[in-house]
């Protein structure tokens, strides 16, 4: 049996289960034939391409330097074990990745565990096709961040198996998206040793791992530097083949085009089922060249992430300024990712455009229809799972004029709503 076959959903153990059609390739990439320096090399004359009529025209506009991605230095993570090659599965964006995870270690509407409030695309990432379901973690005004939240996904976790839901995985995103902290070092083992004792698969979305930023004097406490799990001796408080990090480039580096996204898996049998499902999540060799290329010039990649926290310190500076000018509360322990989680709860209206009165969910919608009428757009509560109603993930990772005026505009309907009196 392959190491990690116990851990995977029905579908994934059949999906790790030779012969996988792709399984005949795998080892190509690392052992091509070339007449002088590998002629005992694979011959690949089975995959129908047009490799070698036209690749020389190709080749003729792109630079000829050979690009060989190290994957210690990819995830750039700090990790506490070296990472190789086979540990890496790359898809076309970690939305794709999730898909992939999704197929691999749930059968359908099993579910993942996850904190609220959470990213808005995960219910799509995992449910649009794999058929995940979400259960989410409330606090009711425990801080996630403490190793005493545990006590929060003891009791998520009892709810759902009561109610007949099987909980196959944690998520833990890290740096949170839309709360913009991370998480401690006690606080991750914590975690990590909760999943173990549950035999939970624990994927870790890190993909905001270097817009670390220094919040200032806004911040109300010593913000919590970010730790990759990576970076820990796991070993001690988790099953390896039960931890998995998710990066991809589209965040820290201002690359949403590039559809890169990447799993750090020690386990095996699922590396093995992942790849049985990857054909249509493969990266393009464009995506490929441009971010490895990016990736191995050392000297832009650290000029790069120190303008990076420059800016990002500077565009959270200016909307901390300005919400705290409106009297408008945010979580100011926030210091990564680009966005600071707003409380609009004092300007949801009461009565909408017919002059019927709402509350609740209904009235942060409204307030979303106000906002849009006035042409800005903020992310709703609603559809990231907010425990309540009222709360805004505004994001400041625009350019200044940009930012400057979206302000304006979502302050002037926050002053038509309060009468006034925003």
């Amino acid at each position: 049996m392959t190491p990690g076959s116990d851990t995977l959903s029905q579908r994934g153990a059949v999906y790790a289960t030779p012969p996988n059609p792709m399984g005949n390739y795998k080892e190509l990439p690392y052992d091509i034939y070339d007449p002088e320096t590998n002629p005992a090399g694979y011959i690949n004359i089975g995959t129908s391409d047009n490799v070698h009529a036209m690749a020389p025209e190709v080749s003729a506009h792109l630079d000829e330097n050979p690009l060989k991605l190290r994957p210690a230095e990819f995830i750039y993570l700090k990790p506490y074990k070296s990472v190789n090659a086979d540990d890496l599965y790359v898809a076309n964006g970690c939305g794709s990745v999730c898909e992939a995870l999704g197929y691999t270690i749930f059968d359908e509407h099993d579910a993942l565990l996850i904190p609220q409030p959470s990213y808005v695309g995960f219910p799509h990432d995992f449910g649009a096709k794999s058929k995940v379901d979400l259960y989410h973690v409330p606090f009711h005004g425990t801080d996630q961040f403490l190793p005493s939240c545990i006590a929060k996904y003891e009791a998520a976790l009892a709810s759902a198996t009561a109610s007949g839901i099987k909980i196959r995985a944690v998520m833990l995103c890290n740096p949170h998206n839309p709360l913009g902290r991370c998480y401690s070092i006690d606080t991750i083992t914590a975690i990590m040793r909760f999943c173990n004792k549950h035999c939970l698969h624990l994927i870790s979305d890190e993909i905001y791992a270097t817009s670390i930023y220094d919040p200032g004097p806004y911040c109300s406490e010593p913000p919590t530097p970010f730790t990759s799990v990576l970076s820990i001796d796991y070993d001690q408080h988790i099953d390896p083949n039960l931890l998995h990090v998710m990066y991809g480039l589209s965040k820290d580096f201002a690359a949403s085009g590039i559809r890169i996204g990447c799993l750090l898996v020690r386990n095996r049998a699922l590396m093995n089922a992942l790849l049985a499902v990857s054909q249509s999540h493969w990266p393009g060799i464009a995506d490929q060249t441009i971010g490895i290329s990016m990736l191995e010039d050392w000297d832009w990649l650290e000029r790069f992430r120190r303008l990076n926290a420059e800016v990002l310190a500077e565009r959270s500076s200016l909307l901390r300024n300005a919400l705290d000018e409106q009297g408008i509360p945010y979580d100011s322990r926030a210091n990564a990712g680009f966005f600071l989680w707003a409380d609009l709860r004092k300007w949801l209206p009461n009565v909408d455009e017919k002059g019927q009165s709402v509350e609740g969910w209904e009235s942060e919608r409204l307030l979303v229809r106000l906002l849009k009428a006035k042409k800005v757009i903020l992310t709703a509560g609603e559809d990231q799972a907010a425990e309540s109603p009222g709360f805004f993930r505004v994001v400041f990772s625009q350019r200044e004029e940009v930012l400057k005026e979206g302000l304006k505009r979502v302050f002037k309907v926050l002053s038509e709503v309060s009468g006034g009196h925003a």
